[in-house]
Order: structure tokens, then C-alpha cells, then sequence
């Protein structure tokens, strides 16, 4: 059984991971010139909120609670503004993945690249975006990335964003990184992780750290809640991010954590693992 991202969709990970990302591309659009995004497990694309996520209820505590949101920081107003237009209006129904957002902030010049490797999924992803000339779709193994690269744009977003089903992650993780970063150093890495195993999370940070030779930033939420045998904390490491990124996404992290709060340990923190 592969991972299904139906039964966690719109949870705390997801409105962090996807506020992030409404960053980096903010930041991207900031010049003209065109960039590309490349995902290497882009999923379904969005996921019906009445489905599997309902038997798990996990959207509850993360972009239910921030949907009577009036007022936020750049990033976080972007998310809340594509949510929105993605329920057309309604009351939550449906949650977009990662692609979706990055096609709503997406300009005429920009391309998308989307890797999912489970057919059933892939399916549900060419049809949501059916049609569409700025987004690619590959049926294959996101972790093959490095073929892809360099981009034609010379500048590139890549997200790395896979399942964590497999006890080797983290290394398939390191590994198509560097050979990645071999082939495109320029470009903007952001890599989601669940703060399950600390130890395995902190060894492949530290690590990416050493490999770099750009800025590499560590971002962390943790929701404090209570209770083992859930995930109640996760990260993105960014490979070369944005100049000035901590700073910009602090004011929506700090809304982050007063809004997504499970418990009194709640909150984020920035960690440079290598500053050049």
C-alpha cells in the first residue's frame, strides 16, 4: 500500500509546507525574468475534503481553523485567497495541493514540471490540470529529478515533498539533492520532512548542510500537541533561499502558531545550517 495524501490533506503540515511555498514563489516573481517549479511527488492536486480526510479529521486543526482568517501577512493572505477560490466560495469542501498553488501565483512566462510516479494519482493530476500549456506532467519516479534539470528558464523553484513510507527516505531524499544540485546549484531547493524520528530529520539536515555551498535554511513548526503516535511537528529545508526569506515569512509563522496551536509548546524556529 503506497501513501495516500487524500487522508491528511489541508492538515498543519500542508498550511505550513504551502504558506512556505506561497513565499518562494512570491519571492521568484519579484523579477521578471521566468522560472520553473519542478515537484517530485506532486500528488492528486487537490483532494476532496468529504472523503478519506474526513474519516481522519486532520484538516480540523489546520486550514479549517484559518479559513475566518480577515487579515494576514503576505504569504499566508495568498494561501487563504487560493483556498478560497479553489471551494468557489462555498464552505470548505476541498483542499489544493502544491501544484495548484504554484499555478495560481504562476505568471504567463512560468512553467511547472509535476512528477508522480502512482498511476491512479497521476491520473487525477492530469485531469485537474487537463489542457493546461504551462504545466508538464511526467508519470515516473520523482526521485529521477536530476534528468530533468537544468531548466530552460535558468531559474527553477524544485520542491522535494515525498511520502516518508520508506525506511530509507531521508537518504533517497540526500541523494537525489546532491546529484540535483550537481546538475542546477542555482537553483531554490525546499524539501518537506515530518519531525517523526528527530535524530534521522537533524543527521539529514546537518548533512545537507555540510553538502552546500549556498545558504541552507531549516524552518520547523511544531503544533504542541499532546499524545505520541501522531505527527506534531515537521520542517522544510531550503537549499539557497530568497534573500531576506526568514524575515519576510516571520509576521505568518507567528499567526501560524497562535491559530494552528495544539498545545503550550507551539511554535516554529529558523535554523541557518550553512550561511555563505
Amino acid at each position: 500500500m503506497h501513501y495516500r495524501h487524500a487522508f491528511h490533506a489541508g492538515n498543519f503540515a500542508d498550511v505550513f509546507k504551502h504558506v512556505l511555498l506561497c513565499g518562494l514563489v512570491l519571492a521568484l516573481n519579484r523579477k521578471g525574468a521566468p522560472w520553473t517549479y519542478l515537484e517530485t511527488h506532486a500528488g492528486a492536486g487537490g483532494y476532496r475534503l468529504q472523503d478519506e480526510a474526513q474519516r481522519t479529521g486532520e484538516f480540523r486543526e489546520g486550514v479549517a481553523r484559518l479559513m475566518s482568517v480577515d487579515a494576514a501577512p503576505l504569504a499566508l493572505s495568498e494561501w487563504l485567497d487560493i483556498v478560497r477560490k479553489f471551494n468557489r466560495g462555498a464552505a470548505l469542501d476541498a483542499y489544493p495541493g502544491s501544484p495548484w498553488f504554484v499555478r495560481q501565483l504562476a505568471r504567463e512566462q512560468d512553467r511547472l514540471v509535476l512528477c508522480e510516479r502512482v498511476e491512479g494519482v497521476f491520473m487525477d493530476l492530469r485531469m485537474l490540470f487537463a489542457g493546461d500549456s504551462a504545466v508538464a506532467l511526467h508519470r515516473r519516479d520523482g526521485y529521477e529529478l536530476p534528468a530533468l534539470l537544468p531548466p530552460q528558464s535558468k531559474r527553477a523553484l524544485v520542491l522535494i515533498d515525498p511520502p516518508f513510507e520508506s525506511p530509507t527516505e531521508f537518504e533517497q531524499v540526500a541523494t537525489s539533492l546532491i546529484a540535483a544540485r550537481k546538475r542546477f546549484s542555482q537553483g531554490i531547493y525546499a524539501v518537506w520532512y515530518p519531525l517523526k524520528k528527530r535524530f534521522e530529520a537533524d543527521r539529514f539536515c546537518r548533512r545537507m548542510g555540510r553538502e552546500a555551498d549556498r545558504d541552507v535554511l531549516d524552518l520547523r513548526f511544531e503544533t504542541g500537541a499532546p499524545g505520541e503516535g501522531q505527527m506534531r511537528g515537521c520542517g522544510v529545508l531550503i537549499v539557497n533561499p530568497p534573500y531576506r526569506f526568514e524575515e519576510d515569512l516571520a509576521p505568518a509563522l507567528d499567526l501560524l502558531k497562535r491559530l494552528l496551536a495544539q498545545g503550550s509548546s507551539a511554535g516554529w524556529q529558523a535554523q541557518w545550517l550553512n550561511k555563505v
